[in-house]
């Protein structure tokens, strides 16, 4: 099986080549970097270890002036991943469609919930993201983690599509697919959402990157 990860952020390119072994290893064929860290050397390692480059951009936003500022200058040819400060423009990026993906921090108090799943459904389409990485260091903060656990539960109570991704930095953070299904199966969740939230709403995102 093919898996997708949409955003790790290498440290270096040092790091970069580490990490584009073990994705490869790992099965993850499509990659998301920022697209200001890409360049001819990052992408020739990248086809050596046949992995696909999926370009991002990825900004916080805290009202509407700011999106559009982002909208006036994004690529369409880049996928736009926008994270809101607050649930009010959380409900506005809902009905953007030039947004590929609404990222969801964990830290800024945001909330899923049917308003949003119904805003999902005018606008025909709709993916949140949401990083694997406070696991890995909020382990001990249980606020985090309960944040977290209730993020996944209530996107696959109220249906709203989502993938995960690893923001890793270092090689050695990169989650293994087993791994992830696993902690889903503990948390009580069927695998096959692990497994769309590591293949098939990813790459629906992807997609909308190059509409």
């Amino acid at each position: 099986m093919n898996y997708i990860d949409l955003s790790v952020n290498p440290k270096s390119y040092d790091e970069w080549v580490k990490m584009a072994e073990k994705l490869s290893k790992l099965g993850f064929n499509y990659v998301g970097l920022e697209s200001k860290f890409i360049n001819d050397k990052i992408m020739k390692i990248a086809e050596e270890y046949s992995i696909n480059i999926i370009k991002r951009n990825t900004y916080k936003i805290n009202n509407k002036e700011e999106l559009n500022d982002i909208l006036k200058i994004n690529r369409k040819d880049f996928m736009l991943v926008v994270e809101p400060k607050n649930n009010h423009i959380l409900n506005s990026l809902s009905l953007i469609q030039e947004v590929n993906s609404i990222r969801i921090n964990v830290e800024n108090n945001i909330r899923i919930n049917k308003s949003l799943k119904n805003l999902f459904n005018i606008a025909k389409k709709g993916v949140i993201e949401i990083s694997m990485r406070p696991l890995l260091y909020n382990n001990n903060n249980l606020f985090f983690l309960r944040e977290f656990i209730n993020l996944i539960r209530n996107s696959v109570k109220l249906k709203v599509k989502f993938y995960v991704v690893s923001d890793a930095t270092y090689e050695y953070e990169l989650w293994h697919p087993a791994y992830i299904k696993s902690l889903f199966m503990i948390l009580g969740i069927e695998k096959s959402h692990a497994i769309m939230a590591l293949t098939t709403y990813p790459y629906s995102a992807f997609l909308q990157s190059k509409s």
